[in-house]
């Protein structure tokens, strides 16, 4: 059994829009990719990068969010390095587009509306939450950690019975790429 296919170095999270209906402030709002089951012929050039750049943030150990990947991470990341999407030639949204309709294993992720923002803040200052009673707060890297923990404790559970499910039923062949 190939246990990358199971147990991936990282995944990529990408956000999807906040959904018309939840229930109690949690909604359906994001897709989880592994960069690394993914053939780069599959994809475009632009896309290929992104998933590169995922893959590198998630295996630095010392300046990476660890092995759950968000989009936002890498345009903060990119913004650290003094670059854009732009600066490379990506049309950021069209590769989020075109890796959700990618042939290939999606795991989708319910999430807190506050999990959410956090996962699509890409903000040089931070995320900053208002209150329906009038107060704020800014979001700590703490927060933004806690998020990113979250979410990879959640995939190393559900990502291994999910890819052997695919694997069972012969959508998906456990020893190939």
């Amino acid at each position: 059994m190939n246990t990358a296919l199971l147990s991936p170095a990282g995944w990529l999270v990408l956000a999807l829009p906040w959904p018309a209906e939840t229930r109690d402030g949690w909604g359906e709002c994001a897709a989880v990719i592994a960069p690394s089951m993914i053939p780069r012929s599959l994809v475009s050039q632009e896309a290929t990068t992104v998933l590169d750049l995922a893959t590198a943030l998630a295996g630095d150990t010392n300046e990476g969010p660890g092995k759950a990947v968000f989009f936002s991470d890498i345009t903060l990341w990119l913004d650290q390095q003094g670059q854009t999407w732009t600066d490379l030639g990506i049309d950021h949204d069209a590769v989020i587009a075109e890796l959700l309709n990618a042939p290939v294993p999606q795991l989708f992720l319910t999430l807190s509306q506050t999990a959410h923002a956090i996962l699509c803040d890409a903000s040089r200052q931070g995320l900053r939450l208002y209150y329906s009673d009038g107060g704020s707060e800014p979001v700590s890297p703490q927060q933004r950690r806690d998020v990113h923990d979250g979410i990879a404790q959640s995939l190393e559970r559900d990502w291994p019975p999910y890819i052997q499910g695919l694997i069972n039923d012969g959508v998906l062949r456990s020893g190939t790429r």
